[in-house]
């Protein structure tokens, strides 16, 4: 007699002879999967939290899937990126529900901008803003697809590509919504999603909505997810820097350039007496273009206390303050006279607020700037985050929470990572991968190849990769470390190969994977977004070439600081933060060789600081077990037996 889902333990599910062999044609149990989903039916029954490091191959979101939804909870699943939450949605929990038949109610939860804005559709559209007929065109497909989708989700509507411009004028932010003003509101996408997550038994977001999530809480303003159970956190090796972000504030030039704008339309529409706000904002435009000027002549990124008492500074800031004060006045007696005009003024109060803690900031925090020709950024970001995000899980009523990944250790150890989110006291595990690293992949350091800060390094390394990409014939991945040195490698690489390269920043990513999966013998020469998040098995890749060791920059403002902060108190800032750090990024940059069993392939790191500084040992053995070699005719060698 079959068991009621009720009654199934994970062993009925994923183990031999288990009833998703039914649904999977193939499948085959894996120790490490099984493994893990006990380690987290246990945890659950007892309420308690894990740590897991989910090797590369083992299945780990069937893995903690299958015993959440065997445990009856209600689940909020947290993704890193965008495309394993619809990996999620639309594949792996569909089939569980089925599985275990269990009738769960799922819903996927993006942020505001991943939603169409009917309200905003209309009144650009009445506006007139599009100059071509193409773009007027594909703005009014637009509107007809707003009218027909059952989800508002702009990844479903292609006309657009998801990083133009267009779709500021399709959706809406935390600065434009009018919330339950609009017109639209009861028919709006966003609104829509938030209640279906509200009812849902199972709810997929990414780490960003998460953060947000919880900011409102932390103001009083509500909540956009629902109290659950079981919290899981699926590439959890991103939730430091996340968090980092979301507990620091900022504002942009762009914002104040696109507030006085949203003013002086509002103006027109609610208040068309008051024209005098209009010559304000324009004196606001003018101050903050100013302020962008002088921020020029410092350097382009660095810590504000390093140049707030430069007297060109400090005459901006006053200019800026006066100019604001005025407009907030103006706006103030205004915002009575319409919804749009009383938004605004929220906002500036908002730009306002964050603009004096930055010229205040307390000592546990970063206050620091960057600029470019165009625009400026002022930051105020925490030094470290730990007691916050610690504090925001002992505040939750969750039962178990989990964090999982395939890199969260350094050399074996969950240190870095725990230490960062204040978790130290969660239990940690491993579970390793299926795959047969020493037959399957080999990895080449060369011994010949010279120092990376050396002046001959480009030619030499372009050197190099040109061997092995001849013997794989492509099928390449080069990731680098910097743009300058991705710039000078494509330069070398197109003059002396046949094969179609794609280089990052010349197309979208998405479209960049599209057309070189699609290509003969493919190269795809990346920086650090290709290190992680993407996913090719079999020859369309065969080799993984890294410049350089990813250690972070320290002349990065936040970074600088918690590395003094380390040194301070009397920690080794290099073993304890920098390489750490630079191992778990390494290890995510490896890992897109081998991602499935049947794959083969060769790792090229040109690194040669591996082999001569005593670190070097370190970054080796947290990395799979493969065949090693030094010289390039072994690599070649290998590369002719797995053709």
């Amino acid at each position: 007699m079959a068991k009621l889902a009720s009654e199934l333990m994970v062993d009925d599910v994923l183990g031999e002879g288990g009833i998703i062999k039914q649904y999977i044609p193939g499948f085959q149990a894996r120790k490490s999967q099984l493994a893990m989903a006990q380690l987290i039916q246990k945890s659950i029954a007892e309420r308690d939290c894990d740590v897991i490091e989910a090797s590369t191959g083992i299945g780990k979101s069937f893995a903690y899937l299958v015993p959440a939804f065997l445990s009856n909870s209600k689940i909020l699943i947290s993704t890193g990126t965008k495309n394993l939450q619809d990996q999620l949605f639309k594949k792996d929990i569909p089939l569980i529900n089925k599985t275990i038949v269990s009738g769960k109610q799922l819903a996927l939860l993006k942020g505001r901008s991943n939603y169409c804005c009917t309200f905003r559709i209309n009144k650009f559209r009445q506006q007139r803003r599009f100059q071509t007929r193409q773009l007027v065109q594909v703005f009014d497909a637009l509107k007809s697809w707003s009218e027909t989708s059952s989800t508002g989700d702009i990844s479903e509507f292609s006309d657009i590509p998801e990083n133009d411009s267009l779709w500021f004028y399709a959706t809406s932010n935390a600065d434009n919504c009018l919330g339950n003003e609009c017109p639209d509101f009861k028919s709006c996408f966003v609104f829509k999603a938030r209640r279906k997550a509200q009812d849902a038994d199972v709810i997929v977001i990414n780490h960003h909505l998460f953060f947000s999530d919880q900011a409102l809480k932390e103001e009083g303003f509500g909540e956009l997810l629902p109290e659950v159970d079981v919290l899981i956190f699926d590439e959890a090796h991103q939730l430091p820097d996340v968090a980092s972000h979301f507990f620091g504030r900022s504002l942009t030039m762009r914002q104040y350039e696109l507030l006085m704008k949203d003013i002086i339309e509002a103006q027109i529409i609610e208040a068309r007496d008051s024209k005098d706000i209009q010559e304000v904002c324009k004196l606001n435009q003018k101050t903050i273009a100013d302020f962008r000027l002088v921020l020029g002549k410092f350097s382009a990124k660095g810590e504000w206390r390093h140049i707030q008492h430069a007297p060109d500074i400090k005459t901006a800031i006053d200019e800026l303050c006066q100019v604001m004060s005025t407009l907030l006045k103006q706006l103030e007696v205004l915002k009575a006279r319409g919804k749009e005009l009383a938004l605004c003024f929220t906002r500036l109060e908002a730009l306002n607020q964050i603009f004096n803690d930055f010229l205040l900031s307390k000592s546990s925090e970063v206050t620091w700037y960057e600029w470019n020709d165009r625009s400026f950024r002022l930051m105020i970001s925490p030094v470290e985050i730990a007691d916050q995000f610690r504090k925001q899980i002992d505040r939750s009523l969750y039962k178990s929470i989990f964090f999982t990944s395939a890199t969260l250790s350094s050399n074996g150890s969950f240190d870095y990572f725990t230490r960062r989110l204040g978790i130290e006291d969660m239990q940690c595990s491993n579970f390793i991968s299926p795959f047969d690293y020493q037959k399957q992949a080999l990895l080449y350091l060369p011994e010949t190849l010279p120092d990376p800060s050396d002046d001959n390094f480009a030619e030499a390394f372009a050197n190099e990769c040109c061997e092995l990409i001849n013997a794989t014939r492509g099928n390449c991945f080069i990731l680098f470390t910097s743009y300058r040195m991705l710039k000078l490698t494509s330069k070398i690489l197109s003059r002396r190969l046949k094969n179609k390269l794609f280089i990052q920043g010349e197309q979208q990513r998405s479209e960049l994977m599209n057309a070189y999966l699609k290509t003969p013998n493919p190269i795809l020469l990346g920086t650090s977004s290709f290190w992680e998040g993407v996913d090719v098995k079999g020859d369309k890749l065969k080799l993984v070439i890294i410049d350089k060791l990813p250690f972070k920059s320290p002349g990065d403002p936040v970074y600088k600081r918690r590395l003094q902060r380390v040194t301070e108190s009397g920690g080794n800032a290099f073993k304890d933060v920098q390489i750490p750090e630079a191992t778990i990024s390494l290890r995510q940059g490896v890992g897109r060789l081998i991602r499935d069993i049947n794959d083969t392939g060769i790792v090229m790191i040109a690194d040669k600081r591996l082999q001569t500084k005593s670190y070097g040992k370190d970054f080796i053995s947290s990395l799979p077990d493969m065949s090693r070699c030094s010289k390039l005719q072994q690599a070649l060698e290998f590369a002719a037996s797995i053709k």
